[in-house]
């Protein structure tokens, strides 16, 4: 007689989903929840699911993640958070500065726990104008934090993604799109002046034609009573 095998145990709890369920509905009508949660309680599901795989509060996660172009992401002052937490360093992440203006370099660093090797991944100007980041207006009113910003990510990445878990920080969403962003298409934008010239042109004739058709009322008076005559 052939075993019949147990049928597999679904890995999710019924009642703990319908719980959860309950929770995120409450969330979605909090007014301390951002505007991007409120009334989406299936969203709200999904920051409790994440704020459980990262051990940290829910109000920390919905306070910290943004969408970007329809993309999650987490602040990069969160991620540097959980990494200094949680992450395999000794102590927290921290930064050197070499050059300024254009030549400026950020290093972020830290030692890991395991080995006590100390491990570090730098973003510097060249490398945002390489990759058009400094399209975003922020790299010239405040480059050093921005600079500190994607340092500190690449090295979250490397080091402990169990931070980000795959998703990018809010800041290098920010700078893609920017790099992303297309200018105008010069043929275009070539055409659509000599179309705004054209209009001008028209535009100054105007006066005169409006200026001709000023007649005396009782010209124009006479004349529709001729023409209705001729009907």
């Amino acid at each position: 007689m052939t075993d019949i095998a147990p049928a597999p145990q679904s890995t999710v709890a019924l009642p703990t989903l319908v719980e959860a369920w309950k929770v995120a509905e409450a969330l979605s009508r909090a007014q301390l929840v951002p505007d991007h949660f409120k009334g989406k309680p299936a969203d709200c599901l999904l920051a409790l699911q994440i704020a459980d795989d990262l051990r940290c509060t829910p109000f920390q996660v919905m306070h910290n993640m943004y969408l970007v172009s329809g993309k999650p992401g987490f602040s990069s002052k969160f991620a540097i958070a959980m990494a200094n937490q949680r992450g395999p360093f000794t102590g927290p992440i921290e930064w050197s500065i070499a050059g300024e203006g254009g030549s400026l370099s950020v290093t972020a660093f830290g030692d890991l726990a395991s080995t006590g090797n100390r491990v570090a991944m730098t973003a510097d100007m060249a490398m945002a104008r390489a990759e058009k980041w400094t399209k975003n207006a922020k790299y010239q009113s405040m480059p050093e934090i921005m600079l500190r910003y994607r340092s500190a990510a690449f090295l979250i990445r490397m080091y402990c993604p169990e931070v980000l878990m795959g998703a990018l920080t809010f800041e290098e969403h920010q700078d893609l799109r920017y790099a992303e962003a297309r200018p105008v298409d010069e043929e275009r934008a070539a055409e659509a002046a000599s179309v705004v010239d054209a209009l001008n042109e028209d535009i100054k004739e105007l006066p005169a034609a409006v200026a001709d058709d000023k007649e005396d009322p009782d010209v124009r008076h006479s004349a529709r009573i001729m023409e209705d005559g001729d009907e």
